[in-house]
């Protein structure tokens, strides 16, 4: 399903009726309605939403080959199961949770790890003695809800996240031309910022800082004084956002990120010509100038983001730096699909993905921390567009690296 807004997280048996109420069975007759005329009530939100199916994006029947067997649903009522899989409700056991972090699914008892966020955990041998024919959960929000620390099995989740790669031929099209615009693949930095609420908001700056300094390390060789010169709001950048809204939607743990300007270059630099056909912006200075051989792709929430304020420091320092609207002559053909029967345009939906794709491509990638789409571009689309392997590591490694 897509959405907008997108739908929150509820406890089981209120998210069961919502998904119940984004049908539009009965609501044929909002697309025939003229632009000029007033809708009824039933159409005033029939436009927000769509339902898509998984193989628009990706190939499903390769998943089906690899793993498992999939059945696809055009409803998510109960009828719908006990109709197609021949069931009644008493051959069905529901998993009906209350937290967002209720329960996690081990695949391996034997191993003692961390519950983490979760409230207590499931093995695969209680649900293999469950007598019912059909297991069915709630929500699956959460990274790690579903464990992979077996062999066997972190093959298996390999397999499923090489597969899970988007493929909508329109998408791949654009994504191509543009990549090729910025010098090909491995040819430029992509990094995926977000900015625009939550968590992401309130330490957005703190976050942009930390790439922009591992830029400098690997990219330049700025002394010291010279990223001082560049960078003169780092000190206010280090701070979280004290903006009211944003600290009371996030409910953060309070944290110090303060952090004094250091520069540290491991290899010496190396000045090429930059492989991109696009046109960099004037450089700074001299200085500044020498860094155009490093081409940057920043994939971000924020608006209008050659003027946001954070990331100015990104385009002050490296003059070949671009933005999705830098290349609104090819984004037009993202903005002409869209659902016919529902009078839906998926532009919206489509473009956050288009802009992770193009920065997947890079030779290097940085990501948001805590963000889970930001964690399936530098996990699964970066190594499969740039020649690599998907990344699979276990909970314990995971929770380290946080």
């Amino acid at each position: 399903m897509l959405a907008s807004p997108a739908m929150p997280w509820s406890k089981y048996d209120k998210l069961y009726e919502r998904l119940l109420f984004q049908s539009k069975a009965g609501l044929e007759h909002c697309v025939s309605i003229p632009s000029d005329m007033p809708l009824p009530a039933e159409c005033l939100n029939s436009f927000r939403y769509t339902n898509i199916p998984w193989s628009f994006f990706y190939n499903m029947s390769e998943i089906q080959q690899r793993t498992v067997p999939l059945l696809f649903r055009d409803s998510l009522s109960y009828q719908w199961i006990y109709t197609h899989l021949d069931v009644t409700a008493k051959d069905v056991y529901f998993f009906k949770d209350l937290m967002p972090y209720e329960y996690q699914i081990s695949d391996d008892p034997t191993i003692d790890l961390p519950l983490d966020r979760f409230n207590y955990r499931i093995d695969l041998d209680t649900l293999k003695d469950i007598e019912h024919r059909v297991l069915h959960f709630g929500s699956m929000f959460g990274s790690y809800r579903v464990l992979a620390e077996t062999p066997e099995h972190q093959q298996i989740l390999r397999d499923i996240r090489s597969s899970m790669i988007f493929r909508h031929p329109v998408l791949s099209h654009v994504t191509e031309k543009i990549v090729k615009k910025l010098g090909g693949t491995n040819q430029f930095v992509g990094m995926h910022i977000r900015v625009g609420d939550g968590i992401f908001k309130l330490r957005a700056s703190i976050h942009i800082d930390d790439i922009f300094h591992s830029l400098v390390d690997q990219f330049t060789d700025l002394t010291l004084e010279q990223v001082i010169q560049y960078d003169p709001q780092h000190d206010q950048d280090r701070l979280e956002s004290t903006d009211y809204e944003v600290v009371l939607r996030s409910m953060p743990v309070e944290a110090n990120h303060t952090k004094p300007i250091e520069v540290h270059h491991d290899t010496p630099i190396i000045l090429t010509k930059p492989k991109t056909t696009m046109h960099c912006q004037d450089p700074l200075d001299d200085v500044t100038a020498r860094f155009r051989h490093t081409v940057l792709y920043i994939a971000t929430d924020a608006p209008n983001p050659r003027h946001h304020p954070l990331l100015q420091k990104l385009f002050r320092v490296f003059p070949c730096s671009f933005v999705l609207s830098d290349f609104d002559k090819e984004v037009k053909e993202i903005q002409k699909l869209q659902v016919v029967e529902e009078n839906v345009r998926l532009d919206s939906y489509l473009i956050p993905m288009l802009d992770a794709m193009i920065a997947a491509h890079g030779h290097t990638f940085f990501s948001t921390p805590h963000s889970t789409f930001s964690h399936y571009i530098e996990r699964q689309l970066h190594p499969i567009y740039t020649g690599k392997q998907v990344q699979v590591i276990g909970l314990e490694e995971y929770l380290n690296s946080q």
